[in-house]
């Protein structure tokens, strides 16, 4: 998915956004956003927009001195994800259809995204919500389908808190079909997205193979990713990609599907529905 010019406000405000979670200096905000606004201009439009905010979130850490300005809020969602998973759990394993309301919970866990103005501030509320939802875009038969045929799955998880989410999907999965699963977090820290410290805190290492996808980005860029991850991405059976950033930098490849909270204008419009839209959609080359 291509940059649009609705995206140049989005990447000013991420770039005030992260400078405040440092400091209260407005010397060094204003340094930022001016570095971040000279910046802007010179990037191509071509690119994903994930590939121009990880740029962006480069120059906050580089301006502030600061390697991970979410690093507490992170933590925090970590352990509310943690808090609300038991009861979770138990609603999921309670219910009519385990793995398509374990989807539906991936999904609402998406909506942890500090990325996007307007995220969710009653995580725990948006969670309990979740089994209600309808998906708007709904390949879960395909999903489904493909699973029980799957040997080797690559999930590439999104955000912090998000993942124990996640966790609990993977769980679901795990009982359905025997496989091997690794999950794939960001290589470095950038915005709220989770890394390998993350994956730690909420022990998803119990439960599949954890590795780190070797970039800053908030999304899985391929060129910019290991070799590892790229081997794995051309060698699974099947892949799950999380979140607006993986869709926006994946929308064209052919493998994955898509689990998404559509939460701002252009991912919707790309999408074809509105804002607040739960999607899981396979990709159809066109």
């Amino acid at each position: 998915m291509r940059t649009y010019l609705d995206c140049m406000s989005c990447f000013v405000r991420q770039a005030l956004e992260a400078s405040r979670m440092v400091t209260e200096d407005e010397r060094i905000q204003r340094d930022v956003l001016d570095s971040v606004m000279e910046m802007l201009p010179k990037l191509s439009f071509h690119v994903t927009p994930p590939e121009i905010a990880s740029v962006v979130h480069r120059m906050v850490k580089d301006v502030t001195g600061n390697p991970d300005p979410y690093k507490e809020v992170k933590k925090r969602h970590n352990q509310l994800a943690l808090n609300l998973y038991p009861r979770i759990k138990e609603i999921v394993a309670q219910s009519d259809d385990r793995l398509l309301n374990s989807i539906k919970v991936a999904i609402a866990g998406n909506a942890i995204d500090l990325g996007v103005q307007g995220h969710v501030k009653d995580i725990e509320g948006s969670i309990h919500a979740a089994f209600s939802f309808k998906l708007i875009i709904n390949n879960y038969d395909e999903f489904k389908e493909r699973l029980m045929q799957c040997n080797f799955l690559l999930y590439l998880g999104d955000n912090a808190g998000e993942i124990v989410f996640d966790k609990l999907l993977i769980e679901e999965i795990s009982m359905l079909k025997d496989m091997e699963i690794v999950f794939v977090v960001r290589g470095e820290p950038v915005i709220n997205d989770a890394t390998m410290e993350d994956a730690e805190f909420v022990r998803m290492g119990d439960k599949v193979r954890v590795i780190p996808n070797g970039s800053d980005a908030p999304a899985t860029i391929l060129s910019q990713c290991s070799p590892e991850v790229r081997q794995l991405f051309s060698e699974a059976d099947m892949i799950i990609s999380k979140g607006q950033g993986n869709y926006e930098s994946l929308s064209r490849e052919d493998k994955p599907f898509f689990l998404l909270k559509a939460k701002c204008p252009v991912v919707a419009g790309d999408l074809g529905v509105n804002v607040g839209d739960i999607i899981l959609k396979s990709r159809v080359v066109e």
